[in-house]
């Protein structure tokens, strides 16, 4: 193990590539990232379940507004991880066939939409990355049930970890509960390593997985799990023309959450209220 340049974290080497572990001083940064992400979070659904009149860029709007003042960076705004433009919310937002990336539009949301919000914040250069999918209005029971299985998935996904075992345990819970419940599971997307001032990092985390796939899980990980479930037999996507947005062939649902592992349990750095 060797140091790095920032005095929080250690590195280790696995599958040729270096994973960071983050110390106490990330944690208590990440924590406050954290707790403003999920607060974000809560702000954008309470807007969905007070069916407020408002596009998905004045939503977005007021998430980025409640981050900043809340002494956090809006993660993804600027964010160039693709060779397309930078990325120009501080939200993605993604409505019914689009999976995660969409761009907020001037769109408002009409009874029984689907939409995800993916976004995350920065505190000092530690970062929390989560994401919800919640309908507007009342939907159908099948939406219902899509969003409730891809949140249980989520917490399976969870529940597998702890230190010793890979990271395929993760993407092995996943699929197994998505599929046994008839989803399309996408895996061309997934969960993903976090660090200091970077929000993807290595190890990727996929929805598809054996046990014994993948690094070994350290103590100091921090990690972003997201299954992706789709309603139907296909889990086929295409990015749209805005260079960024995901499309499905059918409904879909994403959640999220950011991860810090510790010696005997995993803490949910971006846990909402009543989580």
């Amino acid at each position: 193990m060797r140091a790095s340049n920032n005095s929080s974290t250690n590195q280790i080497t696995g599958y040729g590539q270096l994973i960071s572990l983050h110390d106490d001083k990330w944690l208590e940064r990440q924590r406050v990232a954290g707790k403003v992400a999920a607060g974000a979070i809560d702000l954008l659904v309470g807007l969905v379940k007070d069916k407020a009149d408002l596009s998905l860029i004045e939503m977005n709007a007021l998430a980025e507004d409640y981050i900043t003042s809340n002494g956090c960076i809006p993660t993804f705004k600027g964010y160039s991880g693709h060779s397309v433009a930078p990325f120009p919310t501080g939200c993605c937002i993604s409505v019914n066939k689009a999976l995660v990336h969409g761009i907020p539009t001037d769109y408002k949301l009409q009874e029984g939409d689907l939409v995800s919000f993916d976004l995350g914040t920065t505190f000092e250069g530690a970062i929390a990355d989560t994401a919800t999918t919640v309908i507007y209005g009342k939907g159908s029971e099948e939406h219902q049930r899509l969003i409730e299985d891809t949140k249980i998935a989520l917490d399976l996904a969870i529940q597998s970890i702890s230190v010793g075992k890979r990271i395929g345990v993760i993407g092995n819970a996943i699929y197994k509960y998505g599929s046994s419940k008839g989803y399309s599971v996408v895996d061309k997307y997934g969960g993903h390593g976090i660090t200091y001032n970077r929000a993807h990092y290595f190890p990727f985390v996929s929805n598809k997985a054996n046990p014994s796939d993948s690094v070994v899980i350290h103590p100091g990980m921090v990690i972003a799990i997201e299954p992706l479930f789709v309603l139907g037999s296909s889990n086929n996507t295409a990015v749209s023309e805005d260079g960024w947005t995901v499309m499905c062939e059918e409904i879909c649902a994403h959640f999220e959450h950011s991860l810090y592992i510790h010696e005997d349990k995993v803490e949910v750095i971006t846990a909402r209220q009543g989580e």
